[in-house]
Parts: C-alpha cells; sequence; structure tokens
C-alpha cells in the first residue's frame, strides 16, 4: 500500500507538471492571436519558446523542458472548426509530448509504466475601450448564431443610417450600447469631448441601451462639425473641438454658429440644395449650389423608403460627380492624385482637410458656407484629422448580430447580444431636420431627413490600422484557459 502510495504521488506530480506546461504553452500562444498576419506562427513560436517546464518526475532519462506536440487553431470557443487563416485564428488547442513514469516501489519493479501527457485549450477575453456607444445590425448574419465569431458584413465605403429619427432597430432599441456611467448624458459627454473616455465593451457581446437618446447626443455629434449649443452646455469636458473639416451641406450668417438651410422654393430647391428625385446621380447640367458630403443614392432620395439591398445599410454608391461639381469645380476627381473613381467620402474628406484650400467659402445672399471651423462664437481652430490617430468625424461602432437575441422576436428590450466586430464610421452629415423646400411652398414635400438622423460612411475595422483607428481607441486582450 505504502508503495502503491509512492507511486501514484509521483504520477500525480507528472501529470501536474505536464498539465502545467500546457497550460502555460496555450496561454502563450493565446496571447498572440490578434488576428494580424503571421498570428498563428508567432503563436506556434510562443508555445515552443516563452516558457520553460521541466520535468522532474519522468523516468524517460529526459529532464529537459517538456515539448511540444501538436498545436491546432480553431474558429470557434467548442474547438468544432479549425481555423483557415491568421484572421479566423480565435482560439488554441496544445497538446505536450508523451512522458513515461515507471513504478518505482509496486511488486513488479520497472515492469510497469504509464505513458501521460496533457492538452489544453485557451483563447482571449477581449474589450475595446474608448467611445463606443453605438450599434448597427449585421446585414450579413448567418442562421447559425452557436458562436459569436462571424465576419462583419458592411464593406468600406458604405453608407449606413445608424439612426434614423424615431425608427428603432429593434422594439426600444434605437443603436446605443450600455456604457460605464450609463444615460443619454454620459452618452452625450462622452461623443462631445475630445477626451476618450474609460468606458469599455467586450469584444463578444455588448449590452444595449434602450429608450432614444438621440434628442441628447445630437448636439454632441454636430459639435464635431463646428457647432455651438447654447453656450455649449452639451460639452461638460472641454475642450469639444470640431474637426479641421467641417464641410456640409448647411449656410449661416457670418459670424453666426446657427445653422440653416440654403434658402429654395419648390421651382429652384434642386439648383440650391442636393435633393435628389430618383436614386441615381444628377444630370451633368443640375449642379446643387451648397452640397455636403451626400448619403449614398439608395437613401438619397427618400428618408424612409430606401432602394438598398440591405435597407439601412447602403451599397457605397454616392454621387461623386455633383459633389465635385458643387464643391471642386475644375478638378478631374477621377484622376486627381489621392481620389479616384471609386474614392470614398471619408478619403474625401481627408484630401480636402489636407489643404485649407479645399475648404473653401461660399457667399448665398447674406449667408455663407463654411469649411472650416470660424473663430468667435464656434469652436475655431478645430483638429487635423489623424488616420491613424484621433478624428472628430470618426467614432467606433459595434455590428451585433441582433437575430441571434431570440430567433422568434429577434431584437427586443434591453439584451446582451453577440458582436460580430467593431468598425470605424465616418460622420457623412450634422443631425438636423432637412426639407426639400421652403416650407412656405403649399407643395412641398417637406421631408428630407429628420433632426434625430445620423448617417455616417463605413471605413474599415477598428484597432486594424488597415482604414480604422488605432489611436482613437484602445483594446485590451487577456489570454484565458477554457479547459
Amino acid at each position: 500500500m505504502g508503495g502503491l502510495a509512492f507511486d501514484f504521488a509521483r504520477m500525480a506530480n507528472l501529470d501536474t507538471e505536464l498539465q502545467t506546461a500546457a497550460d502555460q504553452a496555450a496561454l502563450a500562444a493565446a496571447s498572440q492571436l490578434d488576428g494580424i498576419a503571421g498570428a498563428r506562427a508567432r503563436a506556434t513560436s510562443a508555445a515552443n519558446a516563452l516558457i520553460s517546464n521541466p520535468t522532474r518526475f519522468a523516468n524517460d532519462g529526459d529532464t529537459a523542458a517538456v515539448g511540444i506536440a501538436s498545436v491546432t487553431y480553431y474558429v470557434d470557443k467548442a474547438g468544432t472548426t479549425v481555423a483557415t487563416s491568421d484572421t479566423d485564428a480565435n482560439f488554441v488547442d496544445v497538446t505536450v509530448e508523451t512522458r513515461t513514469a515507471n513504478f518505482a516501489l509496486t511488486p513488479i519493479v520497472d515492469a510497469i509504466s504509464a505513458d501521460m501527457s496533457a492538452s489544453a485549450f485557451a483563447g482571449v477575453g477581449s474589450a475595446i475601450c474608448g467611445v463606443v456607444p453605438f450599434f448597427i445590425c449585421n446585414p450579413t448574419e448567418p442562421s447559425d448564431n452557436d458562436d459569436n465569431y462571424y465576419p462583419v458584413g458592411v464593406e468600406t465605403g458604405v453608407g449606413i443610417v445608424m439612426a434614423e429619427g424615431g425608427t428603432s432597430w429593434g422594439p426600444g432599441n434605437f443603436g446605443f450600447l450600455e456604457q460605464l456611467g450609463t444615460g443619454a448624458n454620459n452618452a452625450a459627454e462622452a461623443l462631445a469631448s475630445n477626451a476618450l473616455f474609460g468606458s469599455c465593451s467586450a469584444t463578444e457581446t455588448a449590452t444595449t441601451q434602450t429608450g432614444n437618446i438621440l434628442n441628447a447626443v445630437r448636439d454632441s455629434l454636430n459639435m464635431r462639425f463646428d457647432y455651438a449649443a447654447a453656450n455649449n452646455a452639451t460639452c461638460k469636458s472641454p475642450p469639444c473641438s470640431p474637426s479641421n473639416n467641417s464641410i456640409k451641406d448647411l449656410v449661416r450668417p457670418s459670424n453666426n454658429c446657427s445653422w440653416q438651410e440654403n434658402p429654395a422654393t419648390l421651382a429652384n430647391y434642386q439648383s440650391k440644395r442636393y435633393r435628389p428625385n430618383s436614386n441615381a446621380a444628377l444630370d451633368s447640367s443640375i449642379t446643387p449650389e451648397i452640397m455636403g458630403h451626400p448619403r449614398d443614392m439608395c437613401h438619397a432620395y427618400s428618408a424612409t423608403t430606401y432602394a438598398c439591398a440591405y435597407g439601412r445599410i447602403g451599397d457605397g454608391m454616392w454621387d461623386r460627380a455633383a459633389y465635385f461639381r458643387s464643391n471642386h469645380p475644375g478638378v478631374n476627381w477621377q484622376t486627381e492624385t489621392g481620389l479616384g473613381p471609386n474614392v470614398t467620402r471619408y478619403q474625401t474628406y481627408l484630401w480636402e482637410a489636407a489643404d485649407a484650400s479645399r475648404r473653401g467659402s461660399k457667399s448665398v445672399g447674406t449667408l455663407a458656407s463654411y469649411g472650416t471651423p470660424q473663430a468667435g462664437r464656434c469652436a475655431a481652430p478645430g483638429l487635423d484629422p489623424d488616420p491613424a490617430g484621433i478624428d472628430r468625424r470618426r467614432i467606433t461602432a459595434a455590428v451585433v448580430n441582433c437575430g441571434s437575441v431570440d430567433k422568434s422576436i429577434g431584437l427586443n428590450g434591453k439584451k446582451t447580444i453577440p458582436v460580430a466586430g467593431f468598425i470605424d464610421v465616418f460622420l457623412v452629415e450634422p443631425s438636423l431636420k432637412r426639407t426639400r423646400c421652403s416650407a412656405k411652398d403649399k407643395d412641398c414635400d417637406d421631408v428630407y431627413t429628420t433632426a434625430n438622423d445620423i448617417y455616417v460612411e463605413a471605413i474599415g475595422a477598428a484597432g486594424s490600422g488597415e482604414g480604422g483607428s488605432v489611436a482613437q481607441i484602445s483594446r485590451r486582450d487577456v489570454p484565458r484557459l477554457i479547459r
């Protein structure tokens, strides 16, 4: 009995050594799974070399560090789908080499031995920190929602109706995520201030904030376009600067920060404002006098009925020709360096921001449009956008699998929902009630956008460095053992 106890203890210690080696190797490997090219190679190297785990209880004559027998990468937490690329390698399974323990004090000395091995399965728990108050529903969400790891079905350059007046993505959900310090005031403060607030959102799931808080946050977003709310009441954590490129489809009196539409009538509104009568580009004979970065054409004709295949998610086809006729006459945008035939609104914005002469002003009677923040009551001089850093017209949003909440009723009330990914988006236009022409015209269609609309363009994956931000948000990753 004494010999059996001794041998069992020896085997238990060897098992502990091997399992510890597998655990540490799996954690080391998981720490490298960042979705960037070379992740799996770095992870395998870390599993083999980052930590040395010698064994003292084996009898196979090898007292060196425990070796790694195999490293396998998986897409899902269940370990059923093997990863085929660095991008979808989300979990790692590490198995260490077999070691042998001989029974020492049992009746048949050296005749009985135990071959032992161990394995561990690990992944990375992540959070994105900064201002992440918005979500949109994944337009290409798969029907099988057993896990959260799906590619985001939002392509770079597409327009998105992130918030649409009083219309929700689902009952009670208007596109906002719960943050530390919930409520409309906290969301408004975070969106107005230049500072990055410390609220974090898990990368796997997010909790929605119910209720329509658009009235409370729209001024905060508009401050990024050189708008001063009443005595800057929205700016509770100054400074609250605009971008140095605040081109928009609005005019205002000189040295006054109040906005208004370019005056128009039923007879001349198409030459005064960008108000298409179809889902196609304007005829080349029509040049809007005042035009900001427009919506996708499948969103631009009607404020509520869209011709886009995914409804509130557009197709990236916007009226580039009309925009350049209006704002940059004489510029061949299709061949201009830094632009090109498929230029996005965000790329156009950066091209304009790089040269103050591209952000000129226009006089419209006693009114004017300004592309550069104005001194006086406004918030001049504005911040230069940094594609790799802070940009006041770029925010981060979560793309969530709304149908995962409940396949029978969908998104309904406050829910914790799976996140497909995070994207950076460009603020295309200020939030404002827009009309086709003056309400004084009895026959005028007086609805174009509401004051609570928020329209954006997808830039790229947040934190990717490939069109998405790096410094604007911070990502915190912690490797964790799963089994």
